[in-house]
C-alpha cells in the first residue's frame, strides 16, 4: 500500500438514525474443538494467569457467528479476523478497525497491519461504512453517538461476545483518518464499553462531553495537510482533560512519543515527520500499547 492511496481517506459529519433489524448467519469453517457449548463462561485465566471478563461466546462454536446483519433496513458487514490457533475456552481482546473514507474493513486490514503486530493472541473486527450522499458516494462513518454507525457497533459487540470467547474488559478500537475520528467517538461515547483507543490522523469527538477515562494512543503527521494536525492535538486535549492528566510528558523511548504525567488512564502522543498516511510503526505500536492496557 502506497502512500497516495492511504491519502484518500478523510473525514466529515452527518447525523441519521436508525434502529437495528434482524442478523443473518455466515459460515466461518469449522472450528477448532467441533464441539457446542454446553455452559457459559463468566470469568476465565489469560496466558499470564490473569482473571480475564470472559464473553457468554466461551465456549461456543465459532462458526454461528454473523458478520452481515441488518441495521434499519441497512446491510451492515465487517471482516472478522481470528487467530490461526483460535481456542473458544480462552478470553481474547478484541479490536475493532475503522477504515477511513472511500475505504473498506478489506482495505484496513491490508495495510493496518494490527494481525502481524497481534499474532494469536486477539480477535479483530473490521466494521464496512456505508456510502455518504455529503462525500459523493464515497463510504464513511456517522460519527454521533446517536447514529447508526453506533447501533451498528452495539450490534456487532453483542454478536461477537455472544458467540466468541472475548475478554470484554479489553474491547479496543482504532483506525485511519475518518476512522480516527471514529476511534476517537467510539472512546469518548462508549467508553463503558472500550478500555482503549489508537486514532491515527483523525480528530476529536464533537458531541459533548465523554463518559468516562480510557487509555488513549494518538499519532498524526506533521505535514498532514488532508486531516490537519491540530485535529490531532485537539484529540490529545481531550483525552487530557477526560483523562485528568497533567501538562508535563516523558518520552517512552520509542516512535518519538510522549506520555503525559498523572493520568487517570494512559494518554500517549506520537508526531511523526510524515503526512497523511498510517506510518509504518502504527500496527506494531497500537498492539504494544492495547497489551499494556
Amino acid at each position: 500500500m502506497n502512500n497516495g492511496t492511504q491519502r484518500l481517506y478523510g473525514a466529515g459529519i452527518i447525523t441519521l438514525m436508525l434502529s437495528i433489524g434482524c442478523t443473518t448467519k455466515i459460515d466461518l469453517g469449522d472450528s477448532d474443538s467441533g464441539e457446542e457449548a454446553t455452559s457459559q463462561t463468566d470469568s476465565n485465566e489469560d496466558s499470564s494467569g490473569d482473571t480475564t471478563a470472559a464473553s457468554e461466546g466461551c465456549g461456543q462454536d465459532p462458526t454461528d457467528v454473523a458478520t452481515s446483519m441488518n441495521i434499519g433496513g441497512e446491510d451492515r458487514s465487517f471482516v472478522l479476523a481470528l487467530p490461526d490457533t483460535y481456542d473458544n475456552n480462552q478470553a481474547y481482546p478484541l479490536i475493532f478497525a475503522w477504515h477511513g473514507l472511500g475505504g473498506s474493513g478489506s482495505l484496513a486490514q491490508y495495510y493496518f497491519g494490527l494481525e502481524a503486530a497481534a499474532g494469536n493472541d486477539a480477535i479483530i473486527a473490521y466494521p464496512n461504512a456505508l456510502p455518504r450522499a455529503d462525500s459523493g458516494g464515497e463510504t464513511g462513518w456517522e460519527l454521533s453517538p446517536y447514529g447508526y454507525d453506533f447501533e451498528f457497533f452495539d450490534a456487532m459487540v453483542d454478536e461477537l461476545t455472544g458467540h466468541l470467547c472475548i475478554d470484554e474488559d479489553r474491547i479496543f478500537s482504532t483506525g485511519h483518518s475518518f476512522g480516527g475520528y471514529m476511534s476517537n467517538a467510539m472512546g469518548c461515547y462508549r467508553g463503558g464499553i472500550h478500555n482503549a483507543i489508537a486514532p491515527v490522523a483523525g480528530g476529536p469527538p464533537y458531541y459533548g462531553d465523554c463518559t468516562q477515562a480510557v487509555g488513549a494512543w494518538i499519532t498524526h503527521g506533521k505535514g498532514d495537510d488532508t486531516v490537519e494536525p491540530s485535529q490531532g492535538q485537539d484529540a490529545v486535549a481531550r483525552w487530557k482533560y477526560t483523562n485528568a492528566c497533567d501538562d508535563t510528558t516523558t518520552p517512552t523511548g520509542a516512535n518519538n512519543c510522549v506520555a503525559y504525567d498523572g493520568c487517570t488512564r494512559d494518554v500517549q502522543w506520537c508526531e511523526h515527520s510524515g503526512g497523511h498516511e498510517w506510518p509504518g510503526f502504527a500496527g506494531g505500536a497500537i498492539w504494544e500499547f492495547f497489551a499494556a492496557q
